[in-house]
């Protein structure tokens, strides 16, 4: 969200607890909207005045991808950075607004795009831009659990390993 901000662009950010919608405001949202609401979608909706959104960064695409189709304005994209499972789509969503979903891993990123990310990362701290939100600090020795951690519900913030 903060890049997204700080290049200018509206940001809908989402959360399922008060204190998810608080740290995605407090982090460059515009406009932040509950996924456990009912009508989430409608909200989303709202704030763009009908049209849709241009760009979901999607975390939990077995989840939700196939409702995030129904978000998206003409020729808007999702890209999927998170998957735990197979995922059923309805792909004429997709087709009626020539949608773009693409699937993303830093495991593919080349030398240069890894100089690159690392760039912007740097300048987006020493500047300000960025401030990421810590969730845990656990001893490296507990890898297995950090990487527990993050896949359970509720994951909130980065974890981080101490040496």
């Amino acid at each position: 969200m903060e890049l997204a901000h700080a290049r200018g662009l509206t940001v809908i950010g989402t959360g399922g607890t008060d204190k998810g919608l608080a740290a995605a405001k407090e982090h460059g949202a515009d406009v932040v909207v509950s996924h456990r609401a009912p009508n989430y979608a409608d909200d989303i909706m709202r704030a763009t005045g009908g049209r849709g959104v241009n760009l979901i960064i999607e975390m939990a695409a077995h989840v939700n991808l196939d409702r995030d189709l129904g978000l998206l304005a003409k020729h808007g994209r999702v890209v999927v950075v998170g998957n735990r499972g197979r995922v059923e789509i309805d792909a004429r969503q997709a087709m009626g607004r020539d949608a773009s979903i693409l699937g993303m891993t830093l495991f593919n990123v080349t030398e240069s795009g890894f100089v690159e990310i690392h760039a912007a990362l740097v300048a987006g701290l020493e500047n300000g831009t960025l401030s990421p939100m810590v969730g845990r600090e656990l001893p490296l020795a507990d890898a297995v659990r950090a990487h527990e951690a993050v896949m359970e519900p509720g994951a909130f913030g980065k974890i981080v390993l101490i040496p």
